[in-house]
């Protein structure tokens, strides 16, 4: 080969290698941007794909209601969902109206289990436990004070005496007794501060001139620890004042919530003749700094209501109207001297008057964080208020009527939104009447039944009310859970009041009268139809042969069997013999009626988060001989 043929080959080589080495960059280059192109392609990524730790953390952010759903509209959910104690504790705490205490150490499994039998107890009125306390206890004419923890009970002379309810079965109940001169009431506030709120009312005479002497109460609101008894350590200033109206017996009430305290005082004398001066004072407990000063008219307020940390209710027992008035939450913000919303309740028929409304709900609006040591506690913002109402004639020596009235707390708030344009900070409000608020959210009652005084507002706390028996008869608990009824409704445990649309209907008969059909402890049961005339409709829906007679204290294992029921009832009116009010009155508040195997001779009942509290009291109704604890929760 040539010199010139040899240098052309190699040239020809080179090419090729260069060529080549072109050809394998591009394929590399592809190659690269083929695998860029791949990885950063979209990826469709779904909610069942996150971990189960991240998938279940999601949902208890949810509320209740929605993890629920997703329970049941998919498996992988499901499975998630049944199988977490979390998501159950967290579920049932928001059917059964509960609220989980962060501060107790107790593991989430062993939460959700004293839950779920609390709540089976509570449903069953099946206490875990019965003790019975003696007391031989003469009392003051004023109410006794409870608590979650304590049962202080005022007696003559400023003597007070407590006992802690015991909490377990094997507790000791040890009554404690110490003097506070011119006490006049004591007052609670557990869950938050562990406060105890002595009321004292020291008389003084003034002379202003020697033929008119005046009476003067130095009043001081003692406030201690409950749990021992001395000065409370957040309190700067001590809070007193003076009273320069004369009483014949000073009376008064005390709600606290948070750093706020509503305090009432009044005459506990009542009569037409009387025309009783009511002073209204909010402080703030711990500065002692008194944030407002309510004129109040005369004869109008007794019970103070928190509806939220800086809002309380009044109900002015002498216009029939449910006052809000607002707590200033600083000092720079100033105050109108008068509610800046208001309902009314029905109006009354010529010649009746409004004696007297007072108010229970439990517990108080709190903070939110418990110091104690319950894994759980009842949310206060879905609690139940009951409203006692006392009408008669202007001529007082004709008696009276007594009605109850029950409504969610949160109903109550709700109102503030729907009725916003009625709010007023300048001027008196524009009150709503109740036929535009109360038929769809309030359950009246005659106070009184056949076996029940239905008014004793001590019966009431969380969604739940204990009626007080008229001698001996089994306990009934009424549920105004909304959850509780559906589930009584999806087990066709009812009585319904609406209008029968065939003789097929369930719960109604061919004439449109109630009727009980449902599922008892796993036997079937029917009621025999019968109709419930008008004067029944305000009452429980149930007959008084369904009780035993006679008198027993502790259960009896020959009472009737257990039982409950829904009441659904559409616009159900109000059993009004006396016309008391104008026009019929309407209310449909749905609710459950449970009633216990025994029968009890109980001449009190209160009602408690864990327990029921019968008090057992002689013919004169002021000496206390024994306490009952039936325990639940």
């Amino acid at each position: 080969m040539s010199p010139e043929e040899k240098e052309g080959l190699e040239v020809q080589m080179m090419e090729q290698r260069t060529t080549l080495r072109l050809e394998e960059k591009r394929q590399a280059r592809e190659m690269v941007n083929s695998s860029i192109a791949e990885t950063t392609r979209p990826v469709k990524v779904t909610l069942l794909d996150l971990p189960l730790e991240i998938l279940a953390h999601i949902l208890v952010h949810l509320p209740f209601t929605s993890v629920v759903i997703c329970q049941v509209v998919n498996r992988h959910l499901q499975v998630l969902i049944s199988g977490s104690a979390k998501l159950q504790y967290y579920i049932h705490l928001g059917i059964y109206g509960m609220v989980d205490n962060p501060l107790c150490d107790l593991p989430v499994s062993e939460r959700l289990n004293r839950l779920l039998m609390g709540q089976q107890r509570w449903e069953e009125l099946d206490h875990d436990y019965y003790r019975t306390i003696d007391a031989s206890i003469v009392t003051d004419r004023r109410q006794s004070q409870y608590s979650t923890t304590a049962l202080s009970v005022l007696c003559g002379g400023g003597v007070l005496r407590q006992v802690q309810i015991p909490s377990e079965a094997d507790q000791e109940a040890e009554w404690k007794e110490r003097t506070v001169p011119f006490l006049i009431t004591p007052g609670r506030s557990v869950f938050d501060q562990d406060l105890e709120i002595l009321i004292i009312a020291q008389p003084r005479t003034v002379y202003t001139n020697a033929a008119q002497p005046h009476t003067v109460h130095e009043v001081q609101v003692q406030l201690n620890r409950l749990s021992t008894g001395e000065p409370h350590p957040d309190v700067q200033r001590a809070i007193s004042f003076e009273i320069r109206d004369g009483f014949e017996e000073l009376w008064a009430t005390v709600e606290c919530v948070g750093d706020n305290l509503v305090l009432v005082l009044r005459d506990n004398m009542e009569g037409p003749e009387l025309d009783n001066q009511v002073y209204v004072y909010v402080y703030n407990w711990k500065t002692g700094e008194q944030k407002m000063a309510i004129s109040a008219p005369p004869n109008s307020y007794r019970f103070p209501l928190f509806l939220a940390m800086h809002t309380f209710l009044l109900p002015n027992g002498t216009t029939g109207e449910l006052e809000y008035w607002q707590i200033p939450q600083s000092s720079s913000e100033t105050t109108s001297g008068q509610p800046f919303f208001i309902l009314s309740l029905p109006p009354l028929f010529s010649g009746n008057v409004f004696r007297r409304i007072m108010a229970r709900a439990g517990p108080r609006p709190t903070s939110g964080l418990h110091a104690m040591s319950k894994p759980f506690y009842t949310d206060p913002h879905h609690a139940i208020v009951c409203l006692s109402v006392v009408v008669g004639p202007v001529d007082w020596a004709q008696g009276a009527v007594h009605f109850v009235i029950f409504v969610h707390r949160n109903s109550l708030v709700g109102y503030l939104d729907t009725f916003s344009t009625l709010i007023s900070s300048d001027e008196r409000p524009t009150p709503v009447p109740y036929d535009d608020w109360g038929p769809s959210a309030c359950r009246w009652f005659s106070e009184s039944t056949d076996d029940y005084v239905m008014g004793w507002i001590g019966g009431t706390f969380g969604q739940k009310h204990v009626p007080r028996p008229n001698g001996a008869a089994p306990l009934l608990l009424l549920n105004f859970n909304p959850i509780d009824v559906a589930k009584a409704l999806v087990s066709g445990k009812h009585i319904s009041g609406e209008k029968a649309r065939g003789e097929g209907d369930q719960g109604v008969d061919k004439d449109g009268g109630w009727r009980d059909v449902g599922e008892n402890q796993g036997q079937q049961y029917t009621e025999k139809d019968k109709e419930v005339s008008s004067h029944q409709a305000g009452t429980l829906g149930v007959s008084s042969d369904l009780f035993t007679q006679g008198r027993a204290i502790g259960p009896s294992p020959s009472e009737p069997q257990l039982w409950t029921r829904a009441v659904i009832r559409g616009l159900d009116p109000l059993n009004d013999p006396h016309r008391c009010f104008e026009s019929t009155v309407y209310s449909s508040l749905p609710y459950t009626v449970c009633s216990s195997q025994g029968g009890y001779g109980f001449e009190h009942l209160n009602l408690d988060e864990d327990y029921i509290l019968g008090t057992q009291v002689n013919e004169n109704w002021h000496h206390m001989k024994q306490l009952h604890v039936l325990h639940y929760g």
